[in-house]
């Protein structure tokens, strides 16, 4: 399987993880860099699992699917 393509805001490049936080079961930190040697921006970026499609086959008893109900969600589009 592959990744997300997540490209950079400023030149369009890819970029890539240097590295994440897993900070909830539903929440991953990651840290950002663009692949274009010209450009190299680093960016910020959260992963939110917001909700369970279907059910495990193995479900974990002490796993609580909350935390996307919890974030204050922003949108950057709004002024």
């Amino acid at each position: 399987m592959r990744g997300m393509d997540i490209h950079c805001e400023h030149c369009g490049s890819n970029m890539r993880t240097r590295s994440s936080k897993q900070l909830h079961p539903d929440y991953r930190k990651l840290y950002l860099e663009c692949l274009n040697p010209a450009c190299k921006a680093k960016a910020q970026a959260e992963f939110v699992v917001t909700e369970t499609l279907s059910p495990s086959g193995r479900p974990n008893p002490d796993y609580q699917e909350r935390l996307a109900a919890t974030i204050p969600w922003r949108r950057t589009d709004q002024h």
